[in-house]
């Protein structure tokens, strides 16, 4: 804009002192399309210059491809010929601000171009001063059509989020009082969670067996409790981490990792007799009871070892003992048979059982069945 306006107004110094040496208007103009037309021509913005009767002296090529009227057509023409009547009293009073030296902000206006389209023109008035007084006035008429435009869309955009907000508020209202209601719910939900949590940790520290909570991914184990540290020897950062198979003696992982497959596979809870090496190297016999749980959203198994060293010394006891009866029966069977004594006849029975590679129990068992008679 800047540029343009100085061009302009060195035209309107050319003007000036044309009309000081008594030059008409119309020649004037002549002058000035003649020494700045090829410049200001090729303006987009339309600009002109009228003196202080409101008639055009000066007015580009601009003009012309806006209105298809031959920029020379507007010379000598009353400025409000332009302009609608109903806006003739705003234009002339707007017009004699700007002569008397007061300010006015630039005006946006419809017009139509040569080809029909209606356009918004944005026009800026500068008044000419010679020796103090305004004896002409400079304008420039810019095309804003894209900017009201642009503006216009801003405003209905604004229009319709302002509508879109009104319509949300309501559905934000009653999606709040949803949220608050979830929320309480949830709160809920965490605190008995939480007490579930705290109960199952209080019961997996506190039980008599140990537990082990292993990744079904990866085998490794995840979690122990005190009893586990108690039966394995190993305190619980060592026993995290490490594979479940080396709970057991190395020649048996083979066997406890297919069994650790399968019933992940299976998903079954599965009951089984095993031996957990110790990191002394001793040996417990143990039952086990795993099975799948899921453990904070994630699936993993659990494994319940029960210690039973004593039930596994009880037991061979009584197989011990039950065994020591039988052959004290086949020991009498024998002796009453063969008219011999004790002692013979325990001696029958150990040279029978190297014989058929048997225990001595199961040769004693045939003896009292059957009444099986040694030959």
């Amino acid at each position: 804009m800047g540029d343009k306006t100085a061009f302009v107004e060195l035209s309107v110094d050319q003007f000036l002192q044309a009309e000081t040496s008594g030059r008409k208007t119309k020649k004037t103009a002549r002058k000035l399309a003649r020494g700045y037309g090829p410049i200001l021509d090729h303006f987009n913005d339309v600009i002109f210059l009228i003196d202080k009767a409101g008639r055009f002296v000066f007015v580009n090529k601009a003009s012309e491809r806006r209105t298809g009227i031959p920029a020379e057509k507007f010379i000598g023409r009353h400025f409000m010929e332009l302009i609608d009547p109903q806006y003739h009293e705003f234009a002339r009073g707007t017009f004699q601000k700007v002569m008397g030296g007061e300010k006015i902000p630039s005006v946006e206006m419809e017009r139509q171009t040569a080809s029909g389209e209606k356009i918004t023109v944005e026009v800026n008035w500068t008044p000419i001063y010679k020796d103090g007084v305004a004896i002409a006035l400079l304008g420039i008429s810019r095309d804003v059509t894209e900017r009201k435009q642009a503006r216009e869309a801003l405003k209905r955009a604004r229009d319709e989020l302002e509508m879109r907000v009104k319509d949300r508020t309501a559905e934000l209202q009653e999606a709040n009082e949803l949220l608050k209601k979830q929320i309480k719910e949830r709160k809920r939900a965490d605190k008995k969670l939480k007490e579930s949590e705290e109960k199952y940790r209080s019961l997996f520290e506190n039980s008599g067996d140990a537990i082990f909570i292993a990744d079904i991914e990866t085998g490794k184990i995840l979690d122990a409790n005190r009893q586990a540290e108690r039966l394995t020897g190993r305190s619980r950062q060592e026993i995290i981490g490490m594979h479940q198979s080396r709970l057991h003696s190395a020649q048996d992982a083979d066997y406890y990792n297919k069994k650790f497959r399968k019933h992940i596979q299976n998903e079954l809870v599965f009951d089984l007799e095993a031996e957990v090496v110790k990191k002394d190297g001793s040996v417990v016999p143990v039952f086990i009871c795993s099975s799948l749980i899921d453990l904070q959203g994630k699936k993993v198994i659990q494994g319940i070892f029960r210690d039973i060293s004593k039930e596994k010394m009880i037991s061979d006891l009584k197989g011990e003992l039950a065994a020591r009866k039988l052959i004290n029966r086949a020991k009498v069977i024998i002796a009453n048979h063969y008219k011999i004594n004790d002692s013979d006849a325990i001696k029958l029975l150990q040279q029978e059982s190297r014989k058929q590679s048997r225990k001595l129990k199961e040769v004693a068992q045939a003896v009292v069945s059957s009444k099986f008679i040694l030959d």
